[in-house]
């Protein structure tokens, strides 16, 4: 009884927050988290004085690796003779963590400061995983009018990250400079970043190596605008380093993609990363669907900036791959197919439906072939009927839906490339799948103005149903 009236008390909230949000047009949850941080934001600004650089490191429970990360930064900074600050953030549930963490003391050229999450704003949507703490340090970093380079708290191997960062902002004139590295994909998230490289890279024409890594810089130049703009802290975004390069992208700022090899940090296991993915699609169907106007104005046939070349790396495919990952995702994929299969249907037709139920039931994962025109259709396909509903829980049900489509063209990818080295097998990407992707994007994107003016003359109709049902 409790937890129903727990659950119907918290629904009634959050619908009077919506109804909030549409009335108002106020962003009231982020500008009162704003609020709540000041204190500690001028605390932290404060205590550091003055600073050029800021580097960002939102901490969880990673006590093992954080006193070395931040000793590493603090010689990378120390070394470019600028004064810097080291801003380390953490939830209030793992205060004693971080407290007995031991971190290296100040010096007189590069501070190091700590703050938490404030006291009157708990978990919420919008605000959770990484997303609080990047929204702080940016506030920090904008105060100090500093340059601010994020890491996070469970890299290995940061040496010299910070001064590849500051190098392309400093020097080269880049707004962001966004990590381009080696990244495995049964411990990490490779399979997160192939897929939002080739959707973001067609609709936007923008290449952009890891927009989901969590590892980045940006310009002093860009905060005040980042922070003024409210769509970065909405509630559907996966990261917020996606969204702070969806903003800079919309407005023509420069991105520059900084090497830094392979990637070593604390592995994830292949469920969490499985149960991510909804998540995934779902954000970067809404940057799409929340920016078509500007989406728009990008002429049909303009070519994505080409990526730069990568360096001849070491690595074969099959290595990145593990040796159980493709059969785990396989049954990932059919296990999601079978839950979806009715959407799919609906939204690709019955002959692509019966392609991927093929591919579900296939029994060796190595056999899977989805070719790149098919995989292009039909994720496409997903995003366009995303961006023509405007029912919430129809879009849950696309973005769930895409989830299987997804994994098996990055399995189909996976099984052309495992016995490539890691540079062929993005060259290949980019060759084969980033142009096919672009193309299909392309020829459904100019039906979406009409599919708009569709949904708007049926409208009253459709509401004047739903009253009729209520009655």
């Amino acid at each position: 009884m409790f937890r129903t009236l727990r659950r119907l008390t918290v629904a009634w909230l959050r619908a009077a927050e919506n109804v909030a949000l549409f009335v108002g047009r106020r962003p009231w949850k982020i500008d009162k988290f704003s609020r709540l941080i000041q204190p500690d934001v001028q605390a932290a600004a404060r205590a550091i004085g003055s600073a050029r650089v800021v580097v960002g490191i939102p901490f969880h429970q990673e006590a093992g690796n954080i006193g070395t990360l931040v000793a590493t930064t603090q010689r990378d900074l120390e070394a470019r003779m600028q004064d810097a600050a080291i801003v380390v953030v953490g939830e209030r549930r793992t205060r004693p963590i971080l407290i007995d963490a031991h971190l290296p003391p100040s010096s007189a050229r590069v501070k190091v400061v700590t703050f938490f999450k404030p006291f009157g704003f708990a978990q919420r949507p919008g605000l959770t995983r990484r997303s609080w703490s990047h929204w702080a340090i940016l506030q920090v970093a904008n105060r100090l009018r500093a340059d601010v380079v994020f890491i996070d708290a469970d890299v290995r191997n940061s040496e010299g990250w910070v001064n590849r960062y500051l190098d392309a902002i400093q020097q080269r004139g880049a707004g962001v400079a966004v990590a381009n590295y080696v990244r495995r994909f049964d411990e990490d998230d490779a399979i997160v970043h192939i897929w939002d490289r080739l959707i973001f890279g067609a609709v936007f024409r923008k290449w952009i190596a890891f927009r989901h890594g969590g590892d980045y810089a940006i310009s002093h130049k860009l905060l005040h605008g980042i922070l003024d703009d409210v769509s970065i802290m909405r509630e559907r975004a996966y990261t917020m380093d996606s969204a702070v390069m969806a903003h800079v992208v919309r407005r023509g700022g420069r991105i520059e993609a900084v090497w830094l090899g392979a990637k070593e940090h604390e592995p994830i296991s292949t469920r969490n990363l499985f149960n991510r993915l909804p998540d995934l699609v779902h954000s970067v169907f809404d940057d799409v669907d929340r920016h078509l106007s500007v989406v728009r104005k990008l002429a049909p046939g303009n070519i994505a900036i080409q990526p730069p070349e990568i360096p001849a790396a070491p690595m074969r495919m099959r290595d990145l791959i593990g040796s159980g990952f493709r059969q785990d995702l396989h049954r990932d994929m059919a296990s999601r197919f079978h839950a979806s299969a009715q959407d799919i249907r609906k939204t690709l037709g019955l002959e692509a439906c019966q392609r991927f139920a093929a591919i579900a039931d296939q029994p060796l994962a190595e056999q899977v072939f989805l070719s790149p025109s098919h995989w292009a259709n039909a994720t496409i396909r997903f995003l366009a009927r995303y961006v023509r509903s405007r029912d919430p829980a129809t879009k849950s049900r696309l973005a769930r839906a895409c989830v299987p489509v997804l994994e098996a063209g990055i399995l189909g990818f996976l099984n052309r490339t495992c016995d490539l080295m890691y540079a062929e097998a993005f060259a290949y990407l980019d060759a084969e799948y980033q142009p096919v992707f672009q193309h299909t994007w392309d020829s459904l994107s100019r039906r979406l103005v009409l599919y708009r003016l569709a949904l708007l003359r049926r409208w009253p109709a459709r509401a004047l149903r739903r009253l009729g049902r209520r009655d």
